[in-house]
């Protein structure tokens, strides 16, 4: 395990979350982190020929590099999550219709979701960790799926489903090293790369 040794009297002024998520705010939230929230805004386009795990990757580092370009005495976090089925990233849907088409694929498949988190403080380079998480979907039908659009309207979310709601029910297995990386920060990594960089909520101040 590495420690990250800032300068002598290096001061940090914040940490900060560099994500529009929602649910990554709460994550961080629920565990007493004291944070600021900015949003980053970056091309999410592909590259040619670029594979999920390295899109991931590379998405995550850039959102994070581009608030600590602006707050170089802060600790960022930034964080990117994608679908993979049969080796293609699933995309948000946008439409009902593309969305039903979208979720009618995934019946008793089995579909990978790579999670990323980088952290950048000053004067380090950027610390990346990603985490698999891999959903079994179980037999549903096309009525269970229509009402399961009615009622969470996933049709801005990426495979058309929202873990951390009712998207669950149609699912038959979760399997990772860490249940709260579906969610969409990876929770255990975040946390140890935190303590590393001497920020603990358990520690009296």
């Amino acid at each position: 395990m590495f420690r990250v040794h800032l300068k002598k009297n290096r001061k940090l002024n914040s940490l900060i979350l560099a994500s529009e998520s929602p649910h990554r705010r709460q994550q961080l939230e629920q565990l007493g982190y004291e944070f600021e929230v900015r949003f980053p805004r970056i091309d999410e386009t592909p590259r040619p020929l670029e594979e999920p795990s390295d899109l991931v990757h590379r998405l995550a580092v850039e959102k994070a590099s581009k608030i600590a370009a602006d707050f170089p005495n802060s600790v960022i976090i930034g964080s990117d999550q994608l679908g993979v089925l049969n080796n293609r990233v699933l995309a948000k849907p946008g439409t009902r219709e593309e969305a039903l088409k979208m979720l009618m694929k995934y019946p008793g498949n089995r579909v990978m979701f790579l999670t990323a988190v980088c952290l950048i403080a000053p004067e380090q380079s950027p610390i990346v960790h990603t985490i698999p998480t891999y959903i079994t979907f179980r037999d549903f039908t096309l009525a269970e799926a229509e009402r399961y659009l009615d009622l969470d309207q996933p049709l801005n979310c990426a495979g058309a489903f929202k873990s951390e709601s009712r998207g669950t029910l149609l699912f038959s297995s979760i399997m990772s090293s860490d249940h709260t990386a579906i969610v969409g920060l990876p929770l255990l990594e975040t946390v140890r790369l935190l303590r590393d960089f001497g920020i603990n909520p358990l520690q009296s101040k």
